[in-house]
């Protein structure tokens, strides 16, 4: 996802960082009764005097079903560059994100399939589905027990649940020791996360060590050298790496523009 789109039209997963200095609202509420399948319910509006400079949303492990007022839906898999987004003045967007390790269960087919797209509800989910959860979106009705309708008995994967929070809790640690701690062979744990996630367990743990860096700096004004050395990196030159793959840009623009 590294070409500049509307964001009413082709889309992408809101963020809330960013938005809210240039003219944009963002407002996350968690989703009704609770469910571990989908982290929250979020939506994203602009003034008619918002700026279209593009705005650049980053990694950030997750996926999301997005409507906007325009009547279009689609899913936004999870990400391994930035993507750069124009936001329409006066759009209005709502989204559920989706809890990395249901996202498999959810699509009914390997989550490797999406990284990094932007596709029609249509095209992931049966037309029903499809249906139902766009209007309540865009009605701001969606609770626990209308998820539980359009997905019956789903149950996510425990080595994927499981090892996904080993993963971003401690994103240094060898995959061979979660492997090892969950009874698994490495290879297997590999295939699983990759399927379940849409990313694999390096890639989940190069973007949880960004978001690390976002979250400290958020709290601290410390050099990169400092943040580097607390959030896991090898040296310095090694978060700059990091973010630049990720992000598209250097790691003091990335605190400038998402701290």
């Amino acid at each position: 996802m590294t070409a500049t789109d509307t964001f009413n039209s082709d889309g992408s997963r809101a963020a809330g960082a960013g938005l809210e200095q240039t003219g944009h609202g963002y407002a996350e509420r968690p989703v009704e009764g609770g469910t571990e399948w989908f982290n929250c319910l979020w939506k994203s509006t602009s003034t008619h005097q918002s700026g279209d400079a593009p705005q650049r949303i980053i990694p950030d492990l997750c996926a999301d079903f997005i409507v906007d007022s325009t009547g279009k839906s689609w899913l936004v898999g999870p990400a391994t560059t930035a993507d750069l987004v124009t936001i329409t003045p006066g759009a209005t967007l709502w989204g559920i994100r989706i809890n990395p390790p249901a996202l498999r269960s959810i699509l009914g087919t390997e989550a490797e399939s999406v990284q990094d797209s932007k596709i029609a509800f249509g095209d992931v989910l049966p037309s029903r589905t499809s249906r139902i959860l766009a209007d309540a979106l865009r009605q701001e009705r969606v609770d626990t027990p209308l998820l539980e309708s359009l997905w019956p008995g789903l149950r996510i994967d425990t080595v994927a649940l499981q090892g996904f929070v080993a993963l971003t809790n401690s994103p240094n640690i060898r995959i061979h020791e979660i492997a090892s701690d969950l009874g698994v062979s490495a290879r297997h744990f590999r295939r699983t996360l990759s399927n379940s996630v849409g990313l694999s367990p390096k890639m989940i743990q190069k973007v949880q060590r960004m978001q690390n860096v976002l979250t400290l700096g958020r709290r601290e004004n410390t050099s990169l050298a400092t943040l580097a050395a607390r959030t896991g990196y090898a040296d310095q030159a090694h978060l700059s790496r990091d973010v630049q793959a990720l992000a598209g840009i250097t790691p003091t623009r990335l605190l400038r523009d998402h701290g």
